[in-house]
Parts: structure tokens; C-alpha cells; sequence
């Protein structure tokens, strides 16, 4: 039997967790809700029994009881579960994210020569679909526990339980569907003061450090997407810039000016200050007024230098933001499918947007790039070269293409070079210096399957680099992946190993989701992680070819993935045990969750890793490669050649690692009672078929790390999965009964949303 006390969880943190916890019962207690502590220590006691025990017959018995007592539940107060153990499960979230910060300023700043290059490119897809009230008080809560911890002190109970209140009364779902506007306004409202400030910091010690967005440029797919979206998400992130130039650097610039007493300074210091009255509204002419105001700050300094002896350190800050923010906006990258850049389309329009603001200024201080996506051959982005020239009269953004479909990617370099032969782009890539090509992940994953995917990412980055080496130019590599597994996320070291030299330096990638909001966290989180890149990149780990087992793997996998997702009977089962069929009751963001009317195709790579993760099957990250190495393993040789890609192959080690840990995150007890209950009807064989995969695929994945456990370098989060995972069963249970009904109600709609969210809580990495 397991112990069910932690092992190698750290003391600090469960006892964070512990503390928090008790408060957050006494708010459930003391609810409105007549009877729902009792409710949800019931449940909670049926879950411990689950967790505690090695029996499988002892574990259904324990979810058949908590169910049981679940469906007894008038539909207000099952909602009062859920909203108490998504609480709950976002709280643990808030906890980690304390107890990781305090540890970071316990180490204290680590001296190495080391600096990174990545860029962010922040997108919306909340998958844990969060209200902005939830996400700020939270937020409040975390602050707390980070003080806390550093003061040796317990947490305020008084100050924690008037938090959870309002934490409990403003619930944790967005009630309406968000718009491009309210995306924007998040993303912007992650930048807080400290982030700001922790930016400006790793600036000045030589890491470069920027910030994209896709929030209001991403045209792709989302008819909500046009001219205004483009100028509202740019004025959105003015507005904080402002704010925080306002509340963290002028009054000491201020203060300080005056008490220099000299006329010179004065004046200058008037000069900044007309100057950013004049760029308080986002209007045409925008970038004529921020050129103003680099300059007024820049006189600001010499006046300062040449009359104190010194240059003011605020006025140094506030130089360095606009270094990395030259139009005092955080960059939009303009993104449209292939085919739509006629000089009628919305994204012509929003190019001229951009084009009317950056007036006076660089258009690149704006937007940095145009990416077309699903680009199919080189006219594709001819046709959006011909575009940019249109609006902008010349080259000022580059055209990116995005390569995401499997035949594509292994004809990308062709495709390359075809573009090559226009003077026109070819001249345009020669004056920026590097030419920067976008891979998308999630799309590939889905229609190949996470290691086959990994395979061909890898070889189209390798022939792209080995072309672009042969020309003589550099290529940028913009990396389009989640923070999921089959969404292409994973350790950064485990990634880099995988890629060419000239794919990891510099580092750019989309931040999607929960993901946003992990990475910003907290200024020491966010250091530890530019930290982290700027050591892969100075010293990256051995780059090998990969080995014939995962090439092999990786060819019987794609076959065997494609051949289940594209079957009538697959198609019934996704429809039937999963919430596919009500991904349009979510309001989890502004995009739609399909492209056009297709059926599986046209489904977004968001939602379909959604669907699998609420299941808790996570089909998406194994499905295939089981089956594959079911046939390997039966050949002469199988053990001998599987130890010498784990030695030889990183890519290898990089997805048996991922694998691994996907096998310790699914529950495959919960997805039985999805499919018995929703899909009765679902054939025998099939399901028989995907049992046997996903059992093959946790034995790959044992062999391939060589070891019993799923987790062998990590057993605290083993242990920390095994302990948060029975806390989302209940909603699970919730889900399964509502997912039974064809018809809901409004509360209902309301319930189904709630399990949304704690299950992506707890699940962690969805997006």
C-alpha cells in the first residue's frame, strides 16, 4: 500500500498547502449552502480511500460511492462541489507558485557569464477559462503566501480567509464568453509592476529578453479579428506601460530633478512630461509622439549626467523599457491563413491599422512580422509579401511562413528555396539579417501523433539550418508550441536536445493559456526561467541524429494514429465520451473552437488536447506509439536496440521522458467511466485497441528510461501528481452525469463550465 504520507514533497510547501487548505474549509463551511462542508469531507474522504489503495476493485468502489453521493445532490449544491474543489485545485496551483518563488530568493542570484535570447510571444487559448476576478485575487493570495514564507511567519489567517471569501463569491469561470479586448486587457494585466521591472533588470545584465503578442493580430481563423481588435490590444498594453512608467519611475526621476535645483534639468524633465501627455492616446501618428518621447528621455539623461555627474537610474530604466518596448506597445505578430491577403481582406486592413500608428516610427516598434499560416508553396507568401509592399510600400515586416502540416514540413526547404528565387523577398531577408520560419506543433501532433510529430520538426529544422548555411544567411526559428506535451511542450533542456544549433539561439516561442500566467508569475519564476535558456543556450546538450528505433517507432506510429483518428467508429467515440459535442457551451476564449464546418479536422490542436485532457485518457500525447512498439518488441534485438537510442538518440530520451509523463498524469479508471457511461454503444474492438496501446506505450516508456517509475529524476512531482490527481476525480464525476444529459439548463451549462475549469486546474499544462 502507498504511503500516504509525503515522501519527497518539501515540508514547507504541504504545510503551505495544509494551512490554506483549513482556512479554505472554514469558508465552505460557512457558506450559504446548507450541509456542503459535510458534502464535500465526504467526497474528499472517498477520495483519500482511492488514493491510499493499490486495489483496483477497492478504487471503483470508492469513485461509485463518491458518484453516488454526487447525483443525490440537488444541482445547487453539486455546483457548490465543484466550485469548491476547483477552488481548491487552483489554490494548490497558488501555493506551488508561492513556495517556488520563496525558494528561488532563498538561493538568491546564482553569478554566471551566461545570457539568454528568447522572445515570448503571449497568446490568449485560457483553456483554464478563469475569470479575470478569480485570476486577480488569487493572485492576491499568492503575494500573501510569498511574504509569509519569507518572514518564517504562518499566513494571515484573517487576511487569507477575507481572500478565499471573495475568492468563493466571484467564482472561477468567466460568465460570458471573453472578447479579443478582454484577452488583451489579461495579457496586458500580467505585467505587473514587478514583471516590468524584473524585464528591465535582465536586460541590463545582458539577457535579451522580449515580448510579442498574438492578441489582436491573430487573424487566422477568427472573424472576431479586425482593424479595431488590432488597436485595442496596442492601446491595451500602452495603457499598462504607461502606468507603470508612471507609478515606478517618475517619482524618483521627479523627485530627484527637484532636488537638484538646477533650471536645465527642470526643463528636460518638463519635456518628458509633455511628451508623454502627447502619447497617453493611442492615435494615428503614434510613432512620430513615442520618438518624441525617447528623445525628450534621452536629453532627460544628459542634462541629468551633465549637471549631477551621474546617470539617473530611473532615467536608465525607463531608456531600457523603451529599448524593449520602442513604441511603448507590446509588438503584435499579424497572422492570416494562406490565400486571404487579397488588398480587400480584414488582414490589409489591419496592416494599414498598424501602418496609420507607427506613422512617424518604425512599423516594427508595432507589428514584427506576417506570418501565414498553413502556407502550402512559395506564391503563398508572395501573395502576402505582395500585401505588406501594398500597405506599407516596402519590406517593413517580415513574411513568415508557418509550416504545421506533415507533408509539408518534409517539402519546407523546397519551398524555400522556390521563395528564394524572387529578388524582391530575397533582398528584403538580406537586409534583416536572418530569414524566420514558424513551426507549428500542435497541428502537427494532431495529425501525426506526438513522436512523429518531434521526428518531423526535427528533420525539417535540420534541412531548413543546412539550406540557410549553404546561402549564407541565418534562420530564426519561431517555435509554435504549448506548454502540453501534445502541444509540443516539455523541458527546455529535453527540447533544445532535439533541435539543431541554429534552432536554439535565439529561443522564440508562443506562451498559450495557463502557461501565460505560470511563467509570469512571479519576477523570480520568470528569472529562473531566462536563467535556465541562457544555460542551454551557452552550453547546449549533445545533439544527436536520431536513431532507426525512433525513426521506425515514429513511422508505425504516424500510420497507426492516422488510421484510429480518421475511423468512423473513433469519431463517434470522441463525439460521445469526451465534451467535444459541447465545446460551444465554454467560454474559454474568443476564438472559435473550429475552422470552418469540418469535423475533425477543422477542430482546433486547443480543443482537441482539451477533450482528451478533461477525460483524463490523454490520448492525444500516446496514441500510436504504443501500438507501434507493440510490433517492434516482438522483433530479434528489440531490448538491445531500444537501450542503444536511449543512449545515443536525444530525441528519444527527450519523448520517453514526455511519454512517462503522461502515463503518470492519465487516469485511466476515470476515462472507463466516461466511456462506459456516454459511449455504450462504442465497439468492443476499438476500445479493446486503445486499451492495448496506451498499456504498450507505459511499457515503451518504462524501457526507454529503464527504470519502474514514471518519474525517476523528479519523485517529488510523481508524488505531488498522485496526490492532487484524486482531488479532480469528483469533477469528473460531475462531468460524466452532465455529459449523460441531452438537454441542459442553464445551471447546468454553469456546472459543465465549473468541471472545465478545476479539471484543467488540477490537470495543469492543458494549453
Amino acid at each position: 500500500m502507498p504511503s500516504s504520507e509525503p515522501q519527497h514533497l518539501p515540508v514547507g510547501l504541504t504545510a503551505t498547502v495544509g494551512a490554506v487548505e483549513g482556512i479554505l474549509g472554514h469558508v465552505i463551511a460557512s457558506s450559504e449552502v446548507a450541509g456542503l462542508f459535510d458534502a464535500v469531507e465526504d467526497i474528499r474522504r472517498e477520495m483519500v480511500a482511492y488514493r491510499d489503495t493499490e486495489s483496483a476493485e477497492q478504487r471503483e468502489r470508492a469513485l461509485a460511492r463518491a458518484a453516488r453521493r454526487l447525483s443525490a445532490l440537488s444541482i445547487a449544491e453539486r455546483a457548490a462541489v465543484a466550485r469548491a474543489y476547483t477552488l481548491f485545485l487552483h489554490i494548490v496551483n497558488v501555493c506551488e507558485n508561492a513556495y517556488r518563488t520563496h525558494r528561488l530568493r532563498e538561493r538568491g542570484d546564482v553569478e554566471s557569464s551566461a545570457r539568454a535570447s528568447l522572445t515570448f510571444v503571449l497568446t490568449a487559448h485560457p483553456t483554464e477559462s478563469r475569470s479575470p476576478e478569480n485570476i486577480s485575487i488569487l493572485r492576491r493570495v499568492q503575494d500573501h503566501l510569498v511574504e509569509s514564507l519569507g518572514s518564517g511567519r504562518a499566513p494571515d489567517r484573517r487576511e487569507l480567509e477575507n481572500l478565499l471569501h471573495l475568492a468563493w463569491r466571484a467564482g472561477t469561470h468567466p460568465s460570458t464568453k471573453p472578447s479579443v479586448e478582454d484577452e488583451a486587457t489579461h495579457l496586458a494585466s500580467m505585467l505587473t509592476d514587478p514583471i516590468l521591472a524584473e524585464m528591465i533588470a535582465l536586460t541590463a545584465v545582458g539577457h535579451r529578453v522580449l515580448l510579442r503578442t498574438w492578441v489582436g493580430g491573430d487573424r487566422d481563423g477568427h472573424p472576431g479579428v479586425g482593424p479595431e481588435q488590432t488597436h485595442a490590444a496596442l492601446a491595451r498594453t500602452r495603457s499598462r506601460l504607461l502606468e507603470f512608467v508612471r507609478a515606478v519611475l517618475m517619482p524618483s526621476i521627479r523627485a530627484d530633478a527637484a532636488l537638484s535645483g538646477d533650471r536645465e534639468v527642470m526643463s528636460a524633465l518638463d519635456a518628458v512630461t509633455h511628451a508623454l501627455s502627447d502619447v497617453e492616446t493611442l492615435s494615428d501618428g503614434d510613432g512620430a509622439r513615442v520618438g518624441s518621447l525617447s528623445g525628450a528621455v534621452e536629453g532627460l539623461q544628459h542634462a541629468y549626467r551633465a549637471r549631477i555627474g551621474v546617470d539617473h537610474p530611473a532615467i536608465e530604466r525607463f531608456q531600457t523599457l523603451l529599448g524593449i518596448f520602442p513604441g511603448l506597445v507590446v509588438p503584435l505578430e499579424l497572422r492570416e491563413e494562406r490565400g486571404r491577403f487579397g488588398g480587400k481582406e480584414p488582414i490589409a486592413d489591419m496592416m494599414r491599422r498598424v501602418a496609420a500608428l507607427a506613422e512617424g516610427g518604425p512599423v516594427d516598434s508595432y507589428a514584427r512580422a506576417v506570418v501565414v499560416s498553413m502556407a502550402l508553396e512559395a506564391a503563398d507568401l508572395l501573395e502576402a509579401q505582395a500585401s505588406v509592399r501594398d500597405v506599407f510600400g516596402g519590406s517593413a515586416l517580415p513574411i513568415v511562413p508557418l509550416f504545421e502540416l506533415p507533408d509539408v514540413l518534409e517539402r519546407a526547404a523546397d519551398i524555400l528555396r522556390d521563395v528564394w528565387e524572387d529578388e524582391t523577398f530575397r533582398k528584403a531577408v538580406r537586409d534583416r539579417g536572418h530569414l524566420e520560419v514558424m513551426l507549428g506543433y500542435s497541428d502537427t501532433a494532431k495529425r501525426m501523433g506526438m513522436l512523429a510529430s518531434r521526428v518531423a520538426l526535427h528533420d525539417a529544422m535540420r534541412e531548413i539550418g543546412e539550406w540557410c548555411e549553404s546561402i549564407g544567411i541565418t534562420p530564426l526559428f519561431f517555435h509554435g508550441h504549448g506548454g502540453s506535451v501534445g502541444r509540443g511542450g516539455g523541458r527546455i533542456d529535453d527540447l533544445m536536445a532535439t533541435w539543431p544549433r541554429s534552432a536554439r539561439t535565439p529561443y522564440k516561442y508562443t506562451v498559450q493559456g495557463e502557461m501565460v500566467e505560470r511563467t509570469f508569475a512571479t519576477p523570480e519564476i520568470l528569472r529562473s526561467l531566462v536563467e535556465k535558456v541562457a544555460a542551454v543556450q551557452a552550453s547546449p546538450p549533445d545533439y544527436g541524429e536520431v536513431a532507426p528505433l525512433t525513426r521506425e517507432l515514429a513511422r508505425a506510429s504516424h500510420a497507426s494514429f492516422a488510421d484510429r483518428v480518421g475511423s468512423e467508429p473513433f469519431r463517434r467515440l470522441l463525439h460521445a465520451a469526451t465534451p467535444y459535442a459541447r465545446l460551444q457551451s465554454l467560454t474559454i476564449g474568443s476564438r472559435p473552437t473550429r475552422r470552418g464546418d469540418g469535423d475533425l479536422e477543422g477542430l482546433r490542436a486547443i480543443p482537441w488536447v482539451l477533450c482528451w485532457t478533461q477525460t483524463r485518457l490523454l490520448l492525444h500525447a500516446w496514441l500510436g506509439a504504443g501500438d507501434a512498439w507493440q510490433r517492434i518488441r516482438q522483433s530479434s534485438g528489440a531490448e538491445e536496440r531500444i537501450t542503444r537510442a536511449r543512449e545515443e538518440d536525444p530525441l528519444f530520451r527527450s519523448y520517453a521522458r514526455l511519454l512517462a509523463f503522461t502515463m503518470a498524469k492519465a487516469s485511466p479508471p476515470l476515462w472507463d467511466r466516461y466511456r462506459e457511461e456516454l459511449a455504450v454503444d462504442a465497439p468492443a474492438d476499438l476500445l479493446g485497441e486503445l486499451d492495448a496501446d496506451f498499456s504498450a506505450a507505459g511499457d515503451l516508456a518504462r524501457r526507454a528510461l529503464g527504470t519502474d517509475t514514471w518519474l525517476p529524476d523528479r519523485p517529488w512531482l510523481e508524488e505531488s501528481i498522485r496526490y492532487r490527481a484524486p482531488m479532480i476525480h469528483p469533477l469528473n464525476l460531475l462531468q460524466i452525469e452532465l455529459l449523460a444529459r441531452s438537454d441542459w439548463t442553464d445551471a447546468e451549462v454553469q456546472l459543465f463550465r465549473e468541471t472545465v475549469t478545476g479539471i484543467a486546474a488540477g490537470m495543469l499544462t492543458t494549453g
